[in-house]
C-alpha cells in the first residue's frame, strides 16, 4: 500500500470560483482539526498537523501529518476520510441521534478501536479492522458533533457546492479516489437536536443534604456518587410524608430511588446534565 502523509480538503465553489469567505473557511478548518484530534485521541496516535500552501481547483486545503510511523499515518488518514465523508443512510438517522450513536454497544466500539490500536502498534494492520474501527469512531458523540459543526458551517455558505476528501502521498499525489459530498447531502450530517436519551438509574442511593420541607416547586439537594446534585422529587406520597413529618432527615440520611437524568450535549460534544428527577 502506498504511504499517505497528507489530507486534502477540496471545497467546490460555484461559477468556478477560487475564493471563499475567510471566516467560514477558518470555522470549517477549526472543526476539521478538532475532529482529527478526536480521532487521534481515540486511536492513541500522536501526530502533528501542519498547513500546506493552498491550491486552486475550487479551493483546496492541504494538511500535512507528521507522526512516528508512516503505516500508522496511512491508515489514520483512511479513517479520517471515512469519517468525514460517510453519508448517513437516511435523514431520520440524524433526526434520531441515538440511532447512530447507540447502534454499537459501548463494548463493541471499545473492542473495535482497541483492536486497531494494537494492530497500529505492531504494523500488522488489516483492512477489516480499519473498517470496523472507523464505524465505531464515526458513532462517537464528540466526533458526530464536530462533523455536524463542520457541515453546518458549509451549509450556511451557499457558494460551496460540495466538498471532497483525499489522502495524498508526500508529493501531494492522491493515493485513492476523492470521496465527494455534494451540497444536497450536507444537512444529512447535521444533528437536529442536542437532546440525549434520558438516563434511568434504578436503585440509586442519594445522600440528602437539603430536603424540601414546604410545598412548592423547589429542588432537593443531595450527593450522588460523591457529586452534588439538585433534583426534583415527583413521588407525591413521599413528599406528603416529609411535609407531615412522617419521614425525617438527619446528617447522613440516604434515600434509594429511581433517578431520571435529563441530558444534552454542548457545541464540542461534552454531555451536560440539564435536569435530575427522582
Amino acid at each position: 500500500m502506498e504511504i499517505a502523509e497528507k489530507l486534502e480538503l477540496h471545497y467546490f465553489l460555484e461559477n468556478n470560483s477560487h475564493s471563499m469567505d475567510a471566516i467560514v473557511r477558518n470555522k470549517c478548518e477549526a472543526e476539521a482539526l478538532a475532529l482529527i484530534k478526536e480521532i487521534a485521541v481515540a486511536l492513541d496516535i500522536h501526530i502533528v498537523v501542519e498547513s500546506v500552501a493552498h491550491q486552486e481547483g475550487g479551493l483546496k486545503e492541504i494538511l500535512q501529518f507528521i507522526g512516528e510511523n508512516s503505516n500508522q499515518l496511512t491508515f489514520f488518514l483512511s479513517v479520517i476520510v471515512f469519517v468525514f465523508s460517510r453519508i448517513p443512510t437516511s435523514d431520520r438517522e440524524q433526526d434520531k441521534l441515538t440511532k447512530d450513536l447507540t447502534r454499537l454497544s459501548i463494548e463493541e466500539k471499545t473492542l473495535a478501536i482497541e483492536k486497531l490500536k494494537r494492530e497500529l502498534q505492531t504494523n500488522n494492520i488489516h483492512i477489516e479492522t480499519v473498517a470496523s474501527a472507523s464505524v465505531a469512531i464515526d458513532s462517537d458523540l464528540r466526533v458526530a458533533v464536530r462533523k455536524s459543526n463542520f457541515y453546518k458551517n458549509l451549509d450556511s455558505y451557499r457558494k460551496v457546492t460540495g466538498v471532497g476528501f483525499t489522502a495524498l502521498n508526500k508529493d501531494s499525489v492522491s493515493i485513492e479516489n476523492e470521496r465527494y459530498v455534494p451540497r444536497s447531502d450536507f444537512k444529512r450530517f447535521i444533528l437536529l437536536s442536542d437532546k440525549l436519551p434520558m438516563e434511568v438509574i434504578e436503585g440509586a442511593k442519594i445522600e440528602i443534604v437539603s430536603p424540601v420541607l414546604r410545598e412548592g416547586n423547589y429542588h432537593w439537594k443531595g450527593i450522588y456518587q460523591n457529586m452534588p446534585i439538585n433534583f426534583t422529587m415527583i413521588d407525591k406520597e413521599f413528599k406528603n410524608s416529609v411535609l407531615q413529618e412522617q419521614v425525617t432527615f438527619q446528617h447522613g440520611s440516604v434515600i434509594e430511588c429511581v433517578l431520571n437524568i435529563h441530558r444534552k450535549f454542548n457545541e464540542v460534544g461534552d454531555i451536560v446534565i440539564t435536569g435530575v428527577i427522582q
